[in-house]
């Protein structure tokens, strides 16, 4: 439900991937194959020799640097700040406001607001005391015009999954039923060791 840029972060991590291999097969060449090793330092003086050269070319007049390190520094300023964007958008979407709604009615108007604790509570009481889940959580996230719920649930070990599911489902059809949303819902039964360790309630 999240709007993460999924098929941004694949390519990005591909292309640090590829890099780091050959960056790892280059290093081991360098330490295994004498010849590559040469050629390799060779090729390092010609690259530092130019590089030098067109340092001292583009020298400010009066000073001792090359004009060339500000535009560096603007290209490492940008580079930062494409990083900060590319970590401000994963996850996006996650609100805590499920319904936000203004009523004009006389002779007292005002709005309604309905967070997601409100949903998860309505939500786990419309399941009632279950001794077959060991934790329910409840999201909101921004999906058109109705928010969505994701609902992450860890039932015990050895629970039907298709039945527990359905039941969520129509206990959340029925809370958006009493909230007035009726949006997407997502439920995610996560297994775990919790799921297996946890213990169960008897009466005694």
């Amino acid at each position: 439900m999240n709007q993460t840029p999924r098929l941004l972060n694949r390519i990005l991590l591909g292309i640090f991937g590829v890099l780091l291999l050959a960056l790892g097969i280059h290093l081991l060449l360098i330490a295994t194959v004498p010849d590559y090793a040469r050629g390799w330092r060779s090729l390092a003086d010609v690259v530092y020799g130019g590089g030098r050269q067109i340092l001292l070319a583009t020298t400010l007049p009066g000073q001792k640097e090359s004009w060339l390190w500000i535009i560096v520094s603007a290209l490492l300023i940008v580079v930062i700040l494409l990083m900060i964007w590319w970590i401000s958008v994963q996850g996006r979407g996650r609100t805590n406001e499920y319904v936000s709604a203004y009523f004009d009615d006389e002779p007292m108007p005002g709005r309604v607001e309905i967070s997601g604790e409100a949903v998860e509570q309505a939500i786990r009481a419309m399941l009632g005391r279950r001794v077959d889940v060991v934790s329910i959580s409840v999201s909101v996230w921004e999906r058109g015009p109705v928010p969505g719920l994701k609902i992450k649930v860890q039932p015990r070990k050895g629970v039907e999954p298709g039945r527990l599911g359905r039941e969520i489902v129509e206990a959340t059809r029925a809370t958006q039923e009493l909230m007035g949303a009726r949006g997407p819902v997502v439920v995610y039964l996560a297994a775990g060791a919790r799921a297996r360790f946890a213990r169960s309630d008897r009466v005694q």
